[in-house]
């Protein structure tokens, strides 16, 4: 509508409501904000004054006419009858708010736990000292402006919210140095294994590096997992007829807990390593690939692999030599992992079953090895690799003979500086997992490049884009739209 008042923001409602005073320039109002100490309790820059001010005449709530002075021409504003009911409908709306008090820190809190102790503690340390550098400017401000009432207003109660908060995060600080008696750490974990599989539980401690003792129970079996700085350093085990002392035992009963799908566990980093436990030597990752190749129920891996069509790509930041100690089969599969190949032709490539694959693609993501496919850069490492083979083929009754490779030769020696190559008549894409779409999309272009002249140069210009057009008839038509939006094919097919 027309006449209808748009919903003001809190700097279009400080602005309007300094122009009712008078006409000023942008300047002006910036000067007016500082005087007044507004600046001490809303944040609010000269950006953002000239940005209000261009948004309110467009709305046609200020007028702007140019003036002179003893210094450059300047835009002075004022305030139009439209502004001015809209000032007064958003002081209305402001007074009789009932959006409760906005605590932005509060986030910081809540996610408090996902960084290591010793990192969050000197965090709050540095906001704690803001906040009491900020109660001195508050106080001073109050006393310059004790003739003010409502400027004295606001500062006391902003100096109010900030003591209220320095006393709160004081005592929070406090109790996560253990100097209250009822200290829990940072981090204490209650739940069951039916919302909270295992594998997720260690992952949480040993990227926070949280030190502490994980306790899981069915009501009749104790078993506990120490940690220390989030890497695994200890276990027990605690059957009804006592204490497992067998140490083969112990970490069988600590891997079975992966089998587990309930189950009450609590994280307490009040606890430390329990009296004659087993000593654990290995990382988070290799304890969550051992655990996870006793899962034998379809169930728990169908969390993570839900059907045989799922596709999976290697995380660049996890190699195989950075100490993870995997099985041949493991290996193997990893290989594999193109970021194109679904769970169903990984198993055929490998020569094992749907389920065995299945059941290293849950430990190795669990382990953090690999991750889900990216839907966008599968679609193009398809594209690709379907365009780059189908012209390859199409150029094969043109050869000398059904054994001539030297097509391809010549496009891998051309191409030597990509991680790309023919094998035979097929692509071998070792480009980065990690690599953004676009630079992948960079290569893909830049090899079939290279692959189009060596093509004209054998066969012909005639003859390639003859093949072109027919190779792009014989193409997946869903990877058509990707070609062209990635720019892999010239702009006339």
């Amino acid at each position: 509508m027309a006449n209808e008042i748009p919903a003001l923001t809190t700097n279009d409602l400080l602005v309007l409501g300094l122009l009712l005073d008078r006409p000023m320039h942008g300047y002006e109002i910036l000067q007016q904000i500082r005087a007044a100490g507004v600046d001490l309790w809303l944040p609010i820059s000269p950006a953002a004054i000239y940005y209000t001010l261009s948004k309110l005449h467009r709305w046609g709530l200020v007028l702007e006419t140019r003036a002179r002075g003893e210094g450059p021409e300047r835009s002075i504003y004022h305030l139009t009858e439209r502004g001015r009911e809209a000032f007064l409908a958003g002081m209305e709306n402001a007074l009789a708010s009932q959006e409760p008090t906005r605590f932005e820190y509060g986030l910081g809190i809540f996610l408090l736990n996902k960084l290591p102790q010793e990192r969050a503690l000197p965090l709050l340390e540095q906001r704690l000292e803001f906040l009491r550098r900020r109660e001195e400017t508050l106080a001073k401000a109050r006393r310059q402006t004790s003739e003010d009432p409502l400027r004295c207003a606001i500062l006391t109660y902003a100096a109010n919210c900030t003591r209220v908060e320095r006393e709160w995060l004081e005592g929070l600080v406090r109790h996560l140095r253990g100097e209250t008696e009822e200290y829990r750490g940072l981090m204490l974990l209650r739940g069951d294994l039916r919302d909270f599989h295992l594998p997720e539980l260690i992952k949480l401690i040993a990227s926070g590096r949280h030190s502490g003792t994980l306790t899981i129970t069915d009501g009749i079996s104790v078993r506990t997992i120490s940690f220390h700085q989030g890497r695994p350093v200890c276990a027990t085990s605690r059957r009804p007829e006592g204490v497992v002392q067998d140490h083969n035992q112990v970490l069988n009963d600590i891997y079975d807990l992966f089998r587990w799908q309930e189950g009450a566990f609590t994280f307490d980093q009040r606890m430390g390593p329990q009296e004659g436990c087993l000593i654990l030597q290995m990382s988070a990752e290799n304890l969550i690939l051992s655990g996870a190749r006793w899962v034998d129920n379809w169930a728990i891996i169908q969390k993570v692999i839900p059907s045989s069509e799922v596709i999976f790509e290697r995380q660049s930041e996890a190699p195989l030599d950075g100490g993870l100690e995997l099985t041949p089969k493991e290996k193997q599969v990893w290989q594999a992992l193109d970021g194109v190949r679904n769970v169903a032709e990984i198993a055929q490539a490998c020569g094992l079953t749907e389920f065995e694959t299945s059941k290293i693609l849950y430990g190795l993501y669990e382990a953090g090895l690999i991750r889900p496919g990216d839907l966008d850069k599968i679609r193009l490492r398809r594209a690709f690799r379907e365009f780059a083979e189908l012209l390859c083929q199409a150029t094969k009754p043109y050869r000398a003979s059904p054994e001539d490779f030297t097509c391809e030769e010549e496009v891998n020696r051309r191409a030597a500086n990509l991680p790309i190559r023919f094998n035979f008549s097929r692509i071998e894409d070792q480009t980065e997992p990690a690599l953004p779409i676009d630079k992948l999309a960079e290569m893909y272009r830049r090899f079939l490049q290279i692959q189009q002249e060596v093509v004209q140069e054998r066969f012909g210009e005639p003859l390639l884009r003859q093949l072109l057009r027919q190779t792009m008839a014989q193409v997946n038509p869903s990877l058509k739209e990707t070609l062209r939006r990635y720019r892999l094919i010239p702009a006339s097919l």
